[in-house]
């Protein structure tokens, strides 16, 4: 090889290097950290889990995630810029996977391997977006979100009650209750700050925080919305055949 030749071999490997991370997933399909929308996970290549957003009514999905690992559990931060998921081997793999913070402006991912943490059940963020949640049971364990690094560790007993609440579905602004399953039977509940329980649906599971005074949950294959105020319920629908469409994350927009 000659020198000329070497020498540029070697700018566009410089080149190369410098490209990664600087492109988002999402760019020029959806404003990021601005409008709306929502990150679901969806069978990929081989019933292997993939990463999607889209807009909150539906409409096209857009595939963020690429590889041949499974990824599950999208975490949007409260910003809706970046997005918290586990990156394992296998469907279900997740005590041998990675916990991956993905940067959606420029796609720049940090990954936390999973070690002495075990199978993560749920990812979720602390409201000022300066940590991040994995729920395991009954146990949680937390990191700082990028750009600081740290290690997941046990939440300290002090923050065992802020931490737990990243994870409950809270209905309405300020909260008037939270939705659950069903203590007495199949189906998802809201239960009241007085302590009642109300149904919402005996064929519904998975219930998620959306905006405002509604509430999501899978119901029969289908993700519903349904307003609490009163109001059409309604689903969510895809402009292509997305395979088994799970763990919603939702970003409400900017506040004005």
């Amino acid at each position: 090889m000659t020198s000329r030749r070497a020498f540029l071999l070697a700018v566009l490997l410089v080149a190369q290097a410098a490209c990664r991370g600087t492109l988002s997933p999402l760019s020029n399909k959806l404003k990021v950290g601005e409008e709306p929308y929502l990150v679901f996970a969806a069978d990929g290549e081989a019933g292997v889990g993939d990463l999607f957003a889209s807009a909150l009514v539906g409409g096209v999905p857009y595939q963020i995630t690429f590889t041949r690992m499974d990824e599950r559990l999208p975490a949007l931060s409260p910003d809706g810029v970046m997005l918290a998921f586990i990156r394992g081997r296998a469907p279900g793999d997740t005590a041998a996977g990675g916990l991956v913070v993905m940067n959606l402006l420029n796609g720049a991912e940090r990954r936390t391997e999973l070690t002495g943490v075990g199978s993560v059940e749920a990812l979720a963020w602390s409201p000022d977006g300066g940590t991040v949640y994995a729920r395991r049971g009954e146990a949680i364990f937390s990191m700082p979100a990028p750009p600081a690094a740290g290690a997941l560790t046990p939440v300290a007993p002090a923050d065992a009650a802020a931490a737990d609440s990243a994870f409950r579905v809270l209905l309405g602004r300020p909260p008037l209750g939270e939705a659950m399953p069903c203590e007495n039977g199949p189906g998802v509940c809201a239960r009241l700050g007085e302590g009642d329980a109300v149904p919402l649906s005996p064929d519904a599971s998975s219930p998620i925080r959306w905006l405002g005074d509604s509430v999501a949950y899978l119901e029969q294959g289908q993700w519903t919305v349904r307003p609490l105020g009163g109001g059409a319920t309604r689903m969510l629908r895809w402009t292509r055949p997305v395979g088994n469409p799970r763990s919603v994350s939702v970003f409400g927009g900017v506040r004005k």
